[in-house]
């Protein structure tokens, strides 16, 4: 029986220390968007960066829509960021809409391993991830003398994360968030940035993760199967953000969320964001027959055709007023 204890209080010490040293999966701060090296000409700038990628949905790659002519600056420039398996067309023409409307520039981001393959989702780290949001604010600088982000689910983590840190920050000027994900619902997250979570997740969670699409889009504009360990990048992005001190983000933001939401914790977003720096307003988006049935893309005609002129509308009359 003593022995049996040795061995248990052995293994609880062998655990500890393994939890407190062995490597996990992190995400680093934003890098400075002022270091990102852009060319004079963005279009084939990105275009040259999108080449090398042989596998990619065609219509999904970072692009510029020019609202006044290719080169010309306008007052504000929108940025889309979109979700963890999605891509540019996640929530159209809602961004396009708002562009439209505010005579903007537009730039469509994506997301290290996004659009292309189910293999390529496992290539990106949380923090190629932040890369690509510095890019992208960059890209938003030089186009707009404002930049508003429009985010989506974990689009929505990383453009808050770049809203605390300095000197991301100073490139932001307005955020929106649908259905941000500042927690998954599913409890099993939190096992993705467990230490040397890489070597043993597929043991208990699968070599895959799959979904079923709602409709022939959504299974071309989204990676519905890819690995397992693919998705560790966002719970780390998701840690990232639980530790920042969103007292720091002092630029307005819109909120557009469902209490039903079925992939996030709409609960736990709405008590983090009452330390939001800045000020806050809040479109909570029911239920409905043309909505996603998980209450998570709340616009876009993929998903939710029926809120997707409603939310345009409400974003582009938000920022019209600031």
């Amino acid at each position: 029986m003593r022995l049996i204890r040795r061995v248990l209080l052995l293994l609880i010490v062998l655990g500890a220390v393994a939890w407190f040293v062995l490597p996990r999966p992190t995400m680093g701060p934003i890098p400075d968007p002022n270091g990102i090296e852009l060319a004079s000409d963005l279009d084939s700038y990105l275009a040259q960066e999108e080449r090398r990628y042989d596998d990619m949905i065609g219509g999904v790659s970072k692009r510029i829509l020019w609202a006044e002519g290719t080169g010309k600056k306008t007052d504000w420039a929108v940025i889309y960021l979109h979700g963890f398996s999605a891509t540019s067309e996640e929530i159209r023409p809602v961004p396009d809409r708002v562009a439209q409307n505010l005579r903007a520039n537009l730039y469509y981001a994506r997301l290290r391993g996004h659009g292309r393959d189910g293999d390529a989702m496992a290539e990106a780290t949380a923090d190629d991830w932040g890369r690509d949001v510095a890019e992208a604010l960059a890209v938003g600088r030089r186009i707009g003398e404002r930049v508003a982000v429009i985010s989506t689910s974990t689009g929505g983590t990383l453009a808050a994360i770049a809203a605390t840190e300095a000197p991301s920050a100073e490139f932001l000027d307005a955020l929106v968030m649908v259905s941000p994900n500042f927690k998954p619902q599913n409890p099993v997250a939190a096992l993705l940035t467990w230490p040397l979570s890489h070597l043993w997740l597929s043991l208990i969670a699968g070599e895959e993760r799959s979904f079923e699409p709602v409709n022939a889009a959504q299974g071309r504009y989204w990676t519905e199967r890819y690995p397992t360990v693919a998705a560790i990048p966002m719970q780390a992005s998701v840690d990232r953000l639980a530790r920042a001190d969103l007292s720091k983000a002092n630029i307005p933001a819109l909120v557009i969320y469902s209490s039903a939401d079925e992939v996030v914790r709409s609960d736990v977003m709405r008590d983090r964001m009452t330390d939001w720096g800045g000020e806050i307003d809040y479109m909570r988006i029911a239920p409905g027959k043309n909505i996603d049935p998980y209450n998570h893309v709340l616009a876009g005609d993929i998903l939710s055709p029926d809120e997707s002129y409603r939310v345009g509308e409400r974003i582009s009359d938000w920022l019209k007023g600031l």
